[in-house]
């Protein structure tokens, strides 16, 4: 692979409309882009068979498998509810104490997604909520770390059983205490770092521990006690001395969308994507058109020639990211 097609697989894009249209064509076929994101509100889900069908026509052009990616949560974030019905929110599925409930909606979000050839869910949510966030209202699975742990993992276990489809912990380092939302600011966390180990992260170093978490999002948030001056998803403290080294997770690591109103209003595209790949991360979400993609690239590629990202760094995302593949069964690890 050149390193235009390695900078290529770690782009996670979205695109307008329900065709498979210029945009995303072009994604595909010239920047060689690794993941696609299913969205709801960019009119891409129109009917069972035209969702079908377009992630077919993805996967058909895209030289090495797409990871096709959607957030279904259930209860407020139900991006097929309308295909499909609506299905159990976190917080409801929390509520009944019962962990097979949790598996069982895994296990029918994965044969519902899979039907269509979506393989990466952008879930669950294991913020444990303590103050009302209208963003994360219904989505989370209760307001203790044990219950959170619980019941994330079982639906993770359910999701993630056919191997087809995997799932992603989010909203790293958690979004449980704060009430402002990082779609149009950067809110600011301010526990000390006893109360972010036992509450925040129990969940994901519970998780990780068992062995079955493939992917993470990294959401937009200051974490005063880890790094007060730069957003998580861009934070080398949070990303690789947290969530890598002292959780140990080894997995993909993702940004949230890098063109949200708390990114934008102080980094370019090509600053960001920079940032968040010095940081750690491995799929950088946000691009929507050729032009962010090319942004993007050029400045991680940039940051290459200053020096401040290594070839072998690339090397190691693009490396997570082909075997995030091999656990969906898009790729084969060929036998020595």
């Amino acid at each position: 692979m050149t390193l235009d097609e390695k900078i290529g697989q770690m782009m996670i894009v979205q695109f307008t409309g329900p065709d498979y249209g210029l945009d995303i064509s072009t994604m595909i076929d010239q920047y060689k882009i690794g993941a696609v994101l299913i969205f709801a509100a960019n009119n891409n889900i129109v009917s069972k068979p035209q969702l079908k069908g377009l992630i077919q026509q993805m996967q058909k052009d895209s030289t090495i498998p797409l990871a096709i990616a959607i957030d279904q949560e259930g209860g407020l974030v139900d991006r097929l509810q309308y295909l499909d019905g609506l299905r159990p929110s976190a917080t409801s599925i929390g509520a009944t104490n019962d962990p097979t409930k949790a598996m069982a909606a895994g296990m029918q979000d994965a044969k519902d997604l899979s039907y269509y050839g979506i393989n990466l869910n952008l879930a669950p949510v294991v913020d444990v909520t303590n103050v009302y966030n209208p963003q994360l209202y219904l989505r989370t699975f209760g307001t203790n770390a044990e219950t959170v742990t619980t019941m994330a993992g079982a639906y993770l276990r359910g999701l993630q059983e056919s191997g087809k489809v995997m799932g992603t912990l989010k909203h790293f380092p958690g979004l449980g205490d704060v009430s402002a939302d990082p779609h149009t600011s950067v809110p600011s966390l301010n526990r000390t770092q006893s109360a972010l180990t036992a509450i925040d992260w129990q969940p994901y170093r519970s998780l990780i521990a068992r062995g079955d978490v493939q992917a993470i999002m990294v959401t937009h948030e200051i974490v005063t006690k880890i790094d007060d001056t730069k957003p998580s998803s861009l934070s080398y403290k949070v990303v690789t001395g947290i969530l890598r080294n002292q959780l140990g997770f080894q997995g993909v690591i993702m940004t949230d969308s890098l063109t949200m109103e708390g990114i934008i209003a102080y980094y370019t595209e090509a600053q960001a994507a920079a940032m968040a790949v010095e940081a750690g991360s491995d799929l950088l979400m946000g691009a929507s058109t050729p032009d962010n993609v090319v942004n993007m690239i050029n400045g991680i590629k940039q940051a290459i020639s200053a020096g401040e990202i290594s070839q072998q760094r690339i090397d190691v995302s693009v490396r997570r990211i082909l075997m995030l593949k091999y656990h969906m069964g898009l790729l084969q690890i060929p036998s020595v």
